[in-house]
């Protein structure tokens, strides 16, 4: 363990193998191709972790669901960090926008890259769909048991550079339920604080959102099974008393079905919707990887493999616990791994050999800024971290 004595006292260790997919040395692209649905609709519920959902008696509709023969289940799907409202943001535009509460937002109408001025400038079609939001673009604080937090498109409504119009902020009893055909190319759908597994306790409310999700939505999941169209089901965060793991279920036509151990976080499911329609990348998800391994399809658009995506660092920004993922190439031997302090001071390093994936999980890490650095002998990637 000498490699470890950089290490703060107070930081423990565990380290363990993935086998993830391989990028063929020398090709610029994957060799996986990602679908392109016509449309995908993305459910949030809310402050539940993976262990109290899945397997759960209380939600007998979602564990159906992850185990239909066209789901996808990932097993180690992680919110970015606490409370509920920055993880609205960092889904919608791949940063919380200096937003670390779920207090009203003052600053803005934002101007910063978003993933609905993203669509409508690539000439395809965004809406949110929020339960008893009171009227089209409304931009209240709460109504009822709406709640502006849980709406990230709200914060970006205006005429500026990056904003969108309040039109594509609509109340859920627009969602075009007789016509699936009608449907925006990319939507969020927001439930009701009653509904989405916030308001009451636990089993109760477990009950109520597991119903919701299949009373509003079952009749649109089964539709997309058979026309090329794409179901999301994630959690803004879990219960604040494990390390933020969720559930996050894909279903569709072109979803290859089991159970993945992509470690992935909102930044990822965001890079994924923005590579399957050619997208520029908004804030964190530049530096994330694309979900390429639940897919089944022959043809699609193939997604560019960048030197920047063999190293990432989740959640990020972190509350000291944190895991570095290190995927190598087929055809390299990665070296080490490195974290250094705002500084330059080293205070970690890991070598690592041979070409396979690993994922190194660090905990109790101080607050502050730090670079996480890998080496496989060719390329030095680095990514920022910040620790809270």
């Amino acid at each position: 363990m000498d490699n470890l004595k950089n290490i703060p006292a107070s930081t423990s260790i565990l380290v363990f193998v993935l086998f993830l997919q391989f990028v063929q040395p020398g090709i610029a692209y994957s060799q996986r191709a990602l679908p392109v649905p016509d449309h995908i609709v993305v459910a949030f519920l809310e402050n539940h972790a993976y262990q109290q959902i899945i397997g759960s008696d209380a939600a007998p509709h979602i564990n159906a669901l992850a185990v239909d023969t066209l789901s996808a289940l990932f097993t180690k799907s992680y919110g970015v960090e606490h409370p509920s409202q920055p993880n609205y943001l960092e889904f919608y535009s791949g940063s919380n926008q200096g937003v670390t509460d779920d207090l009203l937002i003052t600053t803005c109408p934002f101007t910063t890259p978003n993933l609905g001025r993203q669509l409508i400038d690539a000439g395809k079609s965004f809406i949110t769909y929020s339960e008893d939001l009171p009227e089209v673009g409304f931009n209240g604080d709460n109504s009822g048991t709406y709640a502006r937090k849980h709406n990230p498109v709200t914060n970006w409504m205006g005429t500026g550079i990056n904003q969108v119009p309040d039109s594509i902020n609509q109340p859920f009893t627009t969602f075009p339920f007789s016509d699936f055909t009608l449907l925006p190319t990319v939507c969020i759908v927001v439930p009701n604080q009653a509904n989405d597994m916030h308001n009451g306790t636990d089993p109760a409310r477990i009950i109520a959102g597991d119903a919701w999700i299949y009373d509003n939505l079952n009749n649109y999941i089964e539709w997309a099974k058979t026309h090329n169209s794409l179901f999301i089901l994630t959690w803004d965060e879990d219960n604040y008393v494990s390390s933020n793991r969720i559930v996050t279920i894909f279903v569709g036509q072109m979803i290859k079905p089991g159970e993945y151990s992509d470690s992935i976080c909102h930044y990822n499911i965001l890079r994924t919707i923005e590579d399957i329609y050619g997208l520029p990348y908004a804030g964190a998800a530049a530096d994330a990887f694309p979900v390429t391994s639940c897919w089944d399809v022959n043809d699609g658009i193939n997604i560019p493999i960048q030197e920047a995506n063999m190293l990432s660092v989740f959640p990020n920004p972190a509350n000291g616990d944190f895991s570095i993922l290190i995927k190598s190439s087929s055809g390299s031997k990665m070296k080490n791994v490195q974290i250094c302090n705002a500084l330059g001071y080293k205070v970690f390093e890991q070598g690592i050999s041979g070409s396979i994936d690993e994922e190194i999980r660090l905990k109790e890490f101080n607050s502050g800024v730090y670079f996480v650095k890998s080496w496989d002998g060719k390329t030095m990637d680095t990514e920022k971290l910040i620790v809270r």
